[in-house]
């Protein structure tokens, strides 16, 4: 047997050798012996470690991985950028279906950017507009969310109008909805 360009001689004994320093029996090749004594594996790497640290004690051997190669580091960068560009139309897609998840404004005519408390007095305008249109409207008018006042209704010849008592405190100028036009209107204060 030929390792390293050694030549080492397998002893066969008929009975199985002992360690000379723990009392270990031996199996295959002895590497080391020690006063004329066979030692085992663990026995000739604890005496090795020894010696190579001063007083005795003992040192551990980390394990020196192998640098990689052009194919490795190939692979390693195609699955970086691949995680990379994956986790960015993940991201994409999210922050586009972001808004699809949210409650949808009520729908108006003028003013579309308005906050959460003017949306849901829109939305108490829709209910009024319907019972407007069904001519089942309540002697008692609900109230606004924003300013908790009752809404205003005014009677025309030829049409009935019902608006927002303060539309200022919903930022606009006019909330209004009507017979005529059944849709809730919300006029800008720049708009006047």
């Amino acid at each position: 047997m030929v390792i390293k360009g050694k030549k080492l001689e397998k002893v066969v004994y008929e009975e199985k050798p002992l360690c000379g320093r723990c009392g270990a029996g031996i199996v295959g090749v002895i590497p080391r012996w020690l006063n004329q004594k066979p030692l085992c594996r663990e026995c000739a790497f604890e005496l090795e470690q020894m010696a190579l640290k001063p007083r005795g004690k003992m040192i551990e051997i980390e394990d020196v991985k192998a640098p990689l190669t052009p194919e490795e580091k190939n692979k390693r960068i195609f699955l970086t950028g691949l995680f990379v560009i994956t986790t960015l139309v993940l991201l994409f897609r999210v922050y586009a279906i972001a808004p699809m998840l949210q409650d949808p404004k009520p729908l108006r005519r003028g003013v579309t950017a308005t906050d959460s408390l003017t949306d849901k007095c829109i939305e108490q305008m829709w209910r009024l507009s319907r019972d407007l249109q069904e001519n089942n409207m309540q002697p008692l008018l609900p109230i606004c969310p924003k300013s908790a006042r009752q809404y205003i209704v005014r009677e025309l010849t030829d049409d009935t109008i019902i608006s927002c008592p303060t539309p200022e405190e919903h930022g606009l100028a006019q909330l209004t909805v009507s017979l005529n036009s059944p849709v809730p209107y919300a006029l800008a204060r720049e708009e006047q």
